[in-house]
């Protein structure tokens, strides 16, 4: 599935996973939520409709302020600022 980035020792294993969590929680909450919803969607689709289904999500976060919070930021060398919408 795709889902497997690093192979660790068991002695790092639980490093290696907070500091997975922790970049993933620095992203936009939205970003988060309809990333995870897309992929366990995508589970029950076959690729070219899950492929349809990532793209409505990912339309949907393009919408939002989150989608220009993000580059901002980047720009203006600082963190973002992610507001609950």
């Amino acid at each position: 599935m795709g889902l497997l980035n690093q192979v660790v020792p068991a002695r790092r294993l639980i490093d290696i996973a907070y500091d997975y969590a922790e970049r993933i929680a620095a992203n936009a909450p939205l970003a988060v939520f309809a990333t995870k919803q897309s992929a366990v969607e995508g589970l029950a689709l076959n690729l070219d409709a899950a492929y349809e289904n990532e793209t409505r999500h990912s339309d949907r976060v393009f919408a939002t302020e989150y989608a220009k919070e993000g580059p901002r930021a980047f720009a203006e060398k600082r963190p973002p600022r992610w507001q609950a919408r």
